[in-house]
Formats: C-alpha cells, sequence, structure tokens
C-alpha cells in the first residue's frame, strides 16, 4: 500500500469510529495519521515542559504490552483519553502499530485535568473538544481495529521502511547521552546483539560507541561551559559523566585545555566583544 492508500484506510476508520487513527513504525515513530493534527486538547498537554516525552513514553509501555500480549491491548493516557494500539506484522516481522485514541468514555471526569489547570473554564473547555464514545461503543469500535490489523498482517500490505540497527542506536544515543548507559543498554533497546551494533555502527559512522556517546557529552558540556551555568562538577553530571576526573581528562584531550580553562577562555571572548 502507498502511503496515500494508507491514509484513505485511516481516514474512513476515522469516520466510523470518531477516533483519531495513526500508524507507527516499530520504533514507535508516528508514520501517518488521521485528522494529521492532534486534539487541542493534546497540543495543550504537549505544550507543558516534560509532557510530550510522559506521553511518549505511555504509548510505548502499551505497545511493549501489546507485543507481549500478541492482541489489541485498550489503555488510559496519563489524563484519562481512551486509546488502543494493535502490532502489525509483515511476513512475521513486526514492521509497526495501529493506533487508535484521542476519545473519553463515561468514565472520564474534570478531576482528571486536574493538574493541569486549577480553572474549571480551561478544563471544560479542553474536554468539549474531545470526541465522546459510549464505552460499549468503544469495545466494537476497538474490534473493528483489530480486524483491520489482523487483515493488514496476514495480506502483509503494511511494509514500513524500519530504521537499520546503527540509525536505532545513534537515536537512542542522542536522547540518553546524559544517562548512565552502556553496550548493554542499548542492545535491548532496539532489540539486536552486542555483535552486531558494535560492527556495523562503525562501519555507518566511522567510529565506536564510547566514542560517539563522549562526544555528544563533551558538545553539550562544552555548550554548558560556555553560557557559564554550573559548576564543573554539576555540569559533568549533567552530561552524564560519573566522574569529574574522567570528564576533565577526556574534554582536555579534545579541545586541547581542562573545562576551568576553557570556560575562562569563552568569557574572555565575550568581554571583548562586549
Amino acid at each position: 500500500m502507498t502511503k496515500d492508500e494508507i491514509i484513505s484506510v485511516l481516514k474512513d476508520l476515522n469516520r466510523i469510529t470518531g477516533f483519531r487513527v495513526s500508524l507507527h513504525a516499530s520504533d514507535y515513530g508516528e508514520v501517518a495519521a488521521y485528522p494529521p493534527g492532534a486534539l487541542p486538547f493534546c497540543e495543550f498537554i504537549h505544550s507543558i515542559p516534560g509532557e510530550t516525552t510522559a506521553c511518549a513514553e505511555c504509548d510505548k509501555a502499551a505497545c511493549s504490552k501489546a507485543l507481549k500480549d500478541g492482541r489489541t491491548v485498550i489503555y488510559r493516557c496519563r489524563f484519562g483519553l481512551t486509546e488502543a494500539i494493535s502490532p502489525l506484522y509483515n511476513f512475521g516481522t513486526l514492521t509497526g502499530f495501529l493506533m487508535m485514541g484521542q476519545v473519553r468514555d463515561s468514565g472520564m471526569t474534570a478531576d482528571m485535568l486536574s493538574p493541569i489547570s486549577d480553572d474549571p473554564a480551561v478544563r471544560d473547555g479542553l474536554i468539549a473538544e474531545i470526541p465522546k464514545v459510549d464505552r460499549e461503543m468503544i469495545n466494537s469500535y476497538v474490534n473493528i481495529m483489530t480486524v483491520c490489523a489482523k487483515y493488514l498482517t496476514v495480506s502483509n500490505a503494511i511494509t514500513i521502511e524500519r530504521p537499520t540497527v546503527p540509525e536505532m542506536a545513534i537515536k537512542y544515543i542522542s536522547e540518553n547521552y546524559n544517562k548512565k548507559i552502556g553496550i548493554r543498554d542499548i542492545c535491548d533497546e532496539i532489540g539486536c546483539s552486542k555483535s552486531t551494533l558494535l560492527t556495523s555502527f562503525r562501519e555507518k559512522y566511522g567510529k565506536t560507541i564510547n566514542e560517539t556517546l563522549n562526544d555528544m557529552r563533551l558538545d553539550s558540556a562544552r555548550r554548558r561551559l560556555s553560557s557559564g551555568s554550573g559548576s564543573i562538577s554539576e555540569i559533568a553530571e549533567a552530561c552524564g559523566f560519573s566522574e569529574q576526573s574522567y570528564f576533565t581528562k577526556v574534554f582536555s584531550a579534545k579541545y586541547g585545555m581542562p573545562p576551568s580553562e576553557y570556560r575562562r577562555s569563552t568569557k574572555d571572548e565575550t568581554d571583548t566583544y562586549s
């Protein structure tokens, strides 16, 4: 199926159910959706710092459960919206997920929005924008979704190009370099062996995982030092270095001077041009 054909199917499902329907790749990234935009409610949520990541983690957990159970999973998001997700396969290999969601049922109440706003008018206004679907009908619509997911799987109609192992690894590193992560964490996240990861990563990027991880951490540290925010030890920790001495060693090796001297040099440049 072409992307236009996929969107046409999603549009039909939306017309039948009132759900926002979306297709996601195996790495959970959204490939296509109808309607294409999010609800005003969800846009409001995503405007709150940290909530976009929290929502993504909630969906990711539901995907993991759907894979483990081998069936469609119905769940509520962190703020009470009803969602459902089904895994999709292509010739026996996971190729993505079909998701329906962003509706409310009779169990959703205004107090679920209390962490967002203390203003009842704001909460009521946000709720009013969310399509309301009877709980019994939700189950019926999810059954339709499950049939569609099974058809797409049996017919092998959905082929989503899966990112390569190195591409998935670099994405994971860029999102988690400031945490304590290692080779095993990356392998577990993307589902590959250590030898496959190390070999393919070096072939594609010309350097090792550890070199890439250090480069990202050092680049972040350099920017923090230039902005003057935090002590050396605080910056080291914030960028993923567990020991300040090691941070100083690798920083000096890459930039030709220790972090404290680098900070002074960038300050002197600022003072010269101010």
